[in-house]
């Protein structure tokens, strides 16, 4: 590793190239500003986007004749159990049909059926069918988001962004809580890069990979959490990561959209009951993610299960419904020698998205002046359960507006002071010892602790023992002793991994009730009277806090005591 530091200026950085960063970019651009992209792998084809299935929600009577902006934003605020800031859950929307549709001056397609019609589903908790989808016939299943990726990212190449990639950005820097710059490494010169900047936005994910079981790319690991947790920023509802129901185990490993319930698939156990209709007699396959998922765990773990999972039933979906929207998946079976909607496919839950983030405002202000959040990186939108096809909709609405108003910001601010390269300084670049632990171990570890004891179900006795062991795997990591120089990202993300299951565990530990994605076998209970309210998180020191807030609360994170 190279102790040479580099130096890079720019008006707005973005840390993240998925949906959420390229968005941001394109519209900061726009903005008259100079912008920079940092992307931890490859700008487009990192992240969640490209493995997604693409849904996106669009509440507008355009789509569905019989739908509306109010319906969209009514069926979210319900999802999300109470704890939606309704001002986030607004904005989304009300900006849904003007941003996602906006797409197509960047060359994004959308599906059409042969008469030219919007191809349109209804997924579980949604009442209208709003769920649209980009067109992406020609590309293999888990790679359908680059239909939508790809037109950005060459978007934003003409307007003269400039990209990092295998740029992970380690560290916001800010003074007297104002952002002025970012640490980062250039893995492929093995040096770190100093960035100027007048204005960050961060937009690099969730946090799945914290989870042992996990259809996350392998690069979605807290970064934007710990990266605005160390710029001072607070976080919120990081007790609520969204389990995923239809996530193929067999024959192949893939989402399979949830739209395909509102289609008319089942869910089947190993004696195949069409079981959703014990747990939720009304809503039945069509239950929200967080319910269904909580059914299919218990289907498992009483002896009902397939395999590790249970059946997913396609034979009630019409024949040319799974042609033409699930023609992926009848092609992929197809190669096996099955044929979808008559052979068995087997589905898990796991981990898929993050309900919780980083504390923002209706300008997706952080309250440090010039930090911005897009995407899954933001808290508050979705609650205590997120709709299908609404994270889409965020990146694309939210990616807007945080990329204009860190470029309006950016405009009115002198150039800062060049950012600090002391931390770069004091990072572990040299002294490697082969007596040092092992990375790979010690994430595996992680996942496992997090997955067991603070996965679908959790106790306050499992919550108390996996935070004991996320502060014990820190005390190893504080040793800084790697075994090759080239363990030294993986060793800053392990840091990232380590604060964002900190901020996952105590937020769970504090919540003693069960609401959306929150299981608590003991508080089994939803508890409106003590618990309608969100639990924030912030750095304090060399510790962790935690406080509970009403949902009444007017500014999220504003008035709030952080716990003695």
């Amino acid at each position: 590793m190279s102790s040479a530091t580099g130096r890079h200026e720019t008006d707005v950085l973005i840390v993240g190239g998925g949906l959420a960063g390229l968005r941001a970019a394109i519209a900061a651009s726009e903005g008259g500003a100079r912008v920079t992209v940092a992307c931890k792998r490859k700008s487009g084809k990192s992240g969640n986007t490209i493995v997604s299935e693409g849904g996106i929600s669009v509440g507008s009577p355009n789509v569905d004749p019989e739908d509306s902006l109010e319906c969209h934003y009514e069926d979210t605020l319900r999802s999300g159990k109470g704890l939606c800031d309704p001002r986030l859950t607004r904005l989304l929307a009300e900006n849904s049909e003007k941003e996602v549709f906006a797409l197509t001056r960047y060359g994004v397609v959308f599906g059409r059926d042969q008469e030219g019609n919007l191809l349109r589903g209804q997924p579980p908790g949604h009442t209208k069918r709003r769920s649209v989808r980009t067109e992406s016939g020609h590309l293999p299943k888990n790679a359908r988001g680059l239909s939508i990726t790809e037109p950005l990212l060459k978007h934003g190449q003409k307007l003269g962004v400039t990209f990092l990639d295998r740029t992970p950005v380690l560290k916001i820097l800010a003074r007297k809580g104002v952002i002025y710059g970012a640490l980062a490494m250039r893995e492929e010169e093995e040096r770190y890069l100093t960035i100027d900047a007048k204005a960050v936005i961060l937009a690099a994910g969730g946090a799945g990979q914290i989870f042992a079981s996990t259809n996350n790319t392998a690069d979605i690991t807290g970064d934007s959490y710990a990266l605005a947790l160390g710029a001072g920023a607070s976080l919120r509802d990081m007790e609520f990561p969204q389990f995923y129901p239809n996530w193929g185990i067999s024959p192949f490993r893939c989402t399979i959209s949830s739209v395909m319930m509102g289609d008319g698939a089942r869910f089947r156990n190993a004696a195949q009951e069409a079981f959703m209709s014990r747990y939720y007699p009304q809503a039945r396959d069509m239950a929200t993610r967080d319910q269904t998922s909580l059914a299919l765990f218990r289907e498992m773990q009483e002896g009902r299960g397939v395999d590790g999972g249970v059946y997913l039933d396609a034979s009630g979906v019409e024949r040319e419904v799974l042609e033409t929207k699930y023609l992926h998946l009848c092609e992929a079976m197809r190669k096996l020698g099955m044929e979808f909607g008559r052979d068995p496919v087997i589905v898990t839950p796991v981990v898929h998205h993050y309900m919780g983030g980083i504390v923002v405002n209706e300008n997706l202000e952080s309250g440090i002046a010039g930090l911005y959040a897009a995407g899954e990186a933001c808290g508050g939108t979705h609650g205590a359960n997120r709709l299908s096809g609404n994270a889409y909709c965020e990146c694309i609405v939210f990616g807007a507006i945080s990329g204009a108003r860190a470029a309006e910001f950016a405009k009115g601010r002198d150039r800062p002071a060049p950012a600090d390269e002391s931390f770069a300084d004091s990072s572990p670049t040299g002294d490697f010892r082969e007596d040092g632990f092992d990375l790979a171990d010690l994430r595996r570890e992680l996942k496992n602790i997090l997955w067991t004891k603070n996965g679908i179900i959790r106790t306050g006795d499992t919550l108390r023992s996996a935070l004991e062991e996320v502060m014990r795997i820190r005390e190893i990591l504080a040793g800084g002793n790697l075994k090759r120089p080239d363990s030294l990202t993986r060793y800053h993300e392990m840091w990232n991994m380590l604060d964002t299951a900190e901020a996952a565990v105590r937020s769970a530990l504090m919540r003693e009730e069960s609401r959306g994605s929150h299981f608590r076998e003991d508080f089994p209970e939803q508890d409106d009277e003590n618990w309608l309210g969100s639990v924030f998180v912030r750095n304090a020191g060399d510790s962790m806090e935690s406080w509970f807030e009403p949902a009444a609360a007017t500014i999220p994170g504003a008035r709030g005591k952080p716990d003695a």
